[in-house]
């Protein structure tokens, strides 16, 4: 900014609606308690406006200070410019001023302190390291610059006398993003965001023309910095203080995605030497990739600037460039990316050829194929096999796998030396695999014979070929139900994957261990593996959106079971529609899908259980999944059971196939969760007789761990049917069976899931023999899961004593008398002594001590206590 010289000794007046910003002004002012405030950005950061605003807060307050604004043409001046700027006209004129006179004076002002204010100032202006070196205790400083001084800095930092506020703390956060832009669309405030990244000058430049009637090319112009405006802004304040081979660097720079800085040097024919600090030294306009230590990001803005700059014969040789340098460097998605860019189609289909086409997805993941394949025209990928092959496995991971099997199923009738040469058998054989687990077929007993007969040809060094055999023969044991089998072959097939130190693949074995874990109702294994996943993904496959949403579905249903409604829902919601339009993991799509209902129907009802069941049959029958349609079925009739819509219920029961026949049963998993369905609608029917003996027989077909949680269920409904049945002894055993088995894994969810008929049961129990019937944790659980309300959260006058029960206790343990708990409660203290002699009897206590002792043990006093194998902010 032009300043005339007496303008430069008072701030500047401030804009008219400027934005005010009083956390950073008491920053300022805070900082001032050391002793300098450095304020450091590029241009259009704010700096003058928060120099200004603290200038004025001192000045307000009766304080001393002086500003100065720099003036670059006559640097060498500055002990005179900073003694007109505080006052002192005869110092001022005396061309032989030096600086230690001018601080005499400041430090002779008769004020307890004295603040100068310094805007502009240029790295190496000369006289500002001398005034920082011989700074006098009593003079603070504040001081704005485009780049870090050249003055030594550490001693002032070590002392804990220097506060700096930097580009990020100057940047407009969200809220004030949304203030300025009020007028503009949620999304548009998003993409503002993200083009200027809360650059405040560029922020007040777009946002007026974003929010008028622009068309489509101008708003695109606007945020990709191709707007004259800020063109104009970017060259005058940013781009014209660069020397010649910083520019050049960035020139270089604008067409990678990412900057390596030894790599943009190379682009630029500059020496790489120190090139990482020169780029550092950039910030923000190159910022540093946080996930990717020495890689860099160069502003979008600035980046759509540089580009105009160059030729496109220039920038075309560059991305050729650039595409042998990542080739070199074994970077294949770039070296693609920028071979497509290049237009040198040959060279990225022999790259990634050369990569192991297929075998890469296999090994890095379904995201870098994708976007290997993204910048190739389709006749270029259909003269390859191996490109066909792998565009058909990106097909099949987007949800087309009809399309996927019939460009497999062509493939495989290629002959000749090319095909043969980039097909090789085992990898045909392994997508083939892949394939049958999307379309959930051929994984019965002829399919894991067939498996475990190739797997023994293979020797104990091919640790690839003997990963992807474990990982099938795991889908396949899942499948039927063999979930020991299952386990056993997901850890195999994960050491395998990590010997090979194929990240992408060990994430599906960790997500594999988890279902299998969490179908046998093994929680706390399940959570630390469905951990494991989710931080691979973070650390490894940061983009693949699709890969850490299926390694949520696990966590999600881990949360659920636990109670944590809330959190489960929340995450599912998020992650089933992306897995949705992705994965085609039969599994998956099961366990999220029934899940989510449950959760929904405990928060929003039968309506909102039965909608998430509707998507799950959609789903179906897009991929041609005949068990997650079946599945979609019994979810239905179970969610109509649970509202007692029994009607409606039968009628949906009456399309299951007979669950006493394997026939018309895709898998086992689903006739047991069949069974148990139909089970309970028998029990809310009123036939608790034939729904105890159903369930009495599917117990005797259980089969080790392989029905943990359906035989937890089990347990539950039938001591619920037994009561009904007045066998009230066998209803006892059952739920204690039941709460023994829970207990260890903190499964609240299947009881809460029963409902008040459950409730019901339970209270039923304690009024014929009290809690002493349980065992003291059996009570103490069994109160949680009572006292747990539909949207998990915990209602401590809901459980196993009554409300008023439950008053009288806490006062009990007050130590009050009986008259004095009858003031409190407001009755008689008869009625106090009947509700104390039925408490007494629940707890089967015969001493008010006693009673408040056996009612802690039993948790009926104080907080339940919190799991320690999944929480809701995980």
């Amino acid at each position: 900014m032009a300043h005339g010289r007496s303008d430069r000794f008072r701030p500047p007046r401030r804009a008219a609606g400027s934005l005010e910003r009083r956390q950073l002004v008491a920053r300022v002012l805070a900082g001032l308690d050391g002793q300098i405030v450095l304020v450091q950005a590029p241009a259009g950061y704010g700096k003058t406006e928060l120099l200004s605003s603290g200038f004025e807060s001192l000045r307000s307050a009766g304080e001393q200070v002086v500003w100065l604004t720099a003036d670059t043409r006559n640097g060498a001046a500055f002990a005179n410019e900073l003694a007109q700027a505080a006052g002192f006209t005869d110092l001022a004129a005396d061309p032989g001023l030096s600086l230690d006179r001018i601080l005499d004076a400041l430090v002779a002002i008769p004020a307890p302190r004295v603040t100068i204010f310094l805007d502009g100032f240029a790295r190496d202006y000369e006289g500002l390291a001398s005034l920082l070196a011989a700074l006098p205790d009593k003079l603070r400083v504040v001081v704005s610059m485009r780049a870090t001084p050249s003055a030594p800095l550490s001693r002032f930092r070590m002392r804990g006398l220097l506060a700096e506020i930097g580009a990020d703390d100057l940047a407009f956060a969200r809220n004030e993003m949304r203030h300025l832009c009020g007028s503009l669309a949620p999304g548009d405030l998003e993409t503002l965001q993200l083009a200027t990244r809360g650059w405040p000058a560029l922020v007040k430049l777009i946002v007026p023309r974003l929010a008028g009637a622009i068309d489509p090319h101008e708003r695109s112009r606007l945020l990709s910095g191709l707007h004259g405006d800020i063109r104009t802004f970017l060259r005058e304040e940013i781009l014209s203080g660069w020397t010649a081979d910083i520019r050049e660097l960035l020139l270089a720079a604008a067409i990678l995605d990412e900057i390596h800085p030894a790599f943009a040097c190379r682009l630029a024919g500059l020496d790489e030497t120190r090139a990482a600090e020169r780029l550092e030294a950039l910030y923000p306009i190159v910022a540093p990739l946080a996930e990717r230590p020495g890689w860099f990001l160069l502003h979008p803005l600035v980046r759509g600037v540089l580009a105009l700059d160059l030729p496109a014969a220039l920038v075309k040789t560059r991305h050729s460039q650039a595409a042998a340098l990542f080739a070199s460097d074994g970077q294949i998605v770039k070296a693609v990316h920028h071979a497509g860019k290049a237009e040198d189609f040959g060279f990225a289909a022999n790259t990634i050829r050369a990569a192991g086409g297929v075998d890469l997805f296999l090994r890095a993941g379904y995201t870098v194929l994708r976007r290997l394949l993204d910048g190739l025209p389709p006749s270029v990928v259909h003269a390859s096999p191996g490109l066909r092959l792998c565009a058909a496995l990106v097909m099949a991971k987007e949800g087309q796998i009809r399309a996927a099997r019939e460009a497999l199923d062509e493939l495989k009738g290629l002959t000749g030396e090319d095909a043969e040469a980039e097909l090789p058998e085992q990898v045909l054989v392994h997508i083939d695999c892949l394939f049958d687990a999307y379309e959930d077929r051929h994984l019965g007993d002829e399919q894991i014979d067939w498996l475990e007969a190739r797997l023994r040809s293979y020797r104990l060094k091919d640790t690839w070929e003997r990963g992807w055999l474990h990982n099938h023969l795991c889908i396949a044991h899942t499948r039927r139900g063999g979930l020991r089998q299952a386990r056993i072959h997901a850890v195999k097939a994960l050491d395998c994957y990590r010997e090979e130190g194929a990240a992408y693949a060990q994430t599906f074995m960790l997500i594999h261990l988890a279902l299998v874990n969490l179908l046998g109702g093994r929680l706390a294994a399940a959570a630390t593996y469905a951990r494991q996943a989710e931080d691979l993904v973070q650390r490894t496959q940061w983009t693949d959106e699709n890969l850490l949403a299926i390694a949520r579905i696990p966590m999600a249903e881990i949360l659920y079971r636990q109670g944590h409604v809330r959190a489960a829902d929340a995450m599912l919601a998020e992650a089933l529609p992306i897995v949705s339009r992705g994965e085609g993991w039969v599994d998956v799509y099961t366990r999220g899908f029934v899940t989510f209902a449950r959760c929904r129907y405990r928060l929003g009802g039968v309506e909102a259980a039965l909608r998430v069941a509707d998507d799950a049959r959609d789903v179906a029958e897009d991929r041609g999944l005949p068990r997650l349609r079946l599945v979609a079925d019994i979810l239905r009739v179970e969610t109509l059971t649970s509202a007692l819509m029994l009607s409606p219920a039968r009628e949906a029961a009456a399309a299951l196939p007979d669950p006493e026949r394997d026939e018309g049963w895709p898998a086992r998993r689903q006739q047991r969760d069949g069974q148990v369905t139909l089970a309970r609608l028998r029990l809310r029917g009123g036939d608790a007789a034939g729904a105890r003996a159903d369930l009495l027989a599917f117990l005797a077909g259980a089969r080790e761990e392989d029905d943990a949680l359906s035989g937890l269920t089990a347990q539950i409904l039938l001591a619920e049917a037994a009561f009904s049945c007045g066998d009230a002894e066998a209803a006892r055993l059952h739920l204690e069976r039941a709460t023994q088995l829970a207990k260890p894994q903190d499964l609240l969810e299947p009881f809460v899931f029963e409902g008040e008929p459950f409730r019901e049961t339970v209270r039923g129990m304690v009024r014929r023999w009290g809690l002493s019937a349980f065992e003291q944790d059996s009570a103490a659980f069994l109160n949680r899961i009572l006292a747990t309300g539909e949207d998990g959260g915990l209602r401590p006058r809901e459980g196993l004593l009554s409300v008023r029960e439950a008053d009288v206790l806490s006062l009990l343990a007050q130590g009050l008398s009986n008259k004095e708990i009858a003031r409190e409660l407001g009755v008689t203290e008869a009625t106090a002594k009947f509700h104390l002699k039925n408490l007494f009897a629940k707890l089967g206590a015969s001493r008010r001590t006693m009673a408040v002792s056996l009612a802690r043990a039993m948790g009926l006093l104080g907080g339940a206590p919190e799991t320690h194998i999944a929480h809701a902010g995980d």
